[in-house]
């Protein structure tokens, strides 16, 4: 029973590692076909610099913040709780000068109309 278990081991990494093999030639071949040298409408042969490799992202790791004690946390909270009021104050006073230009602008729109229907009845 063992060697049987042992058996299918052996077989199931060479499986494995015949897979990873034929990729690596799957893109080594693909790599030596974008490096090929291009021919172009004259029928020279043109070989193409090598792009460079792309540029390394570096990560940066936020500091873990430090603790705060219970009266620095609430003043933050504070301040973040403050800051929406305000956001929420300018949000509702833009609503309501949009809602007055609106009706502003109907009361000029009625107006205009009763000069132009007194206009056309003069004539």
């Amino acid at each position: 029973m063992k060697y049987l278990l042992l058996l299918s081991l052996v077989v199931a990494f060479n499986g494995h590692a015949e897979t990873e093999l034929s990729i690596s030639d799957d893109l080594t071949l693909a790599d030596e076909a974008i490096q090929s040298p291009t021919m172009n409408i004259e029928g020279q042969y043109k070989i193409e610099a090598p792009t460079p490799p792309a540029p390394v992202k570096r990560v940066e790791v936020k500091k873990v913040a430090p603790k705060l004690s219970s009266s620095d946390r609430l003043k933050l909270l504070r301040q973040r709780l403050e800051e929406r009021n305000r956001i929420m104050v300018e949000k509702k006073m833009e609503q309501i000068r949009f809602q007055q230009e609106l009706a502003l602008a109907r009361q000029l729109e009625q107006s205009m109309n009763q000069t132009i229907r007194a206009i056309d009845g003069v004539k």
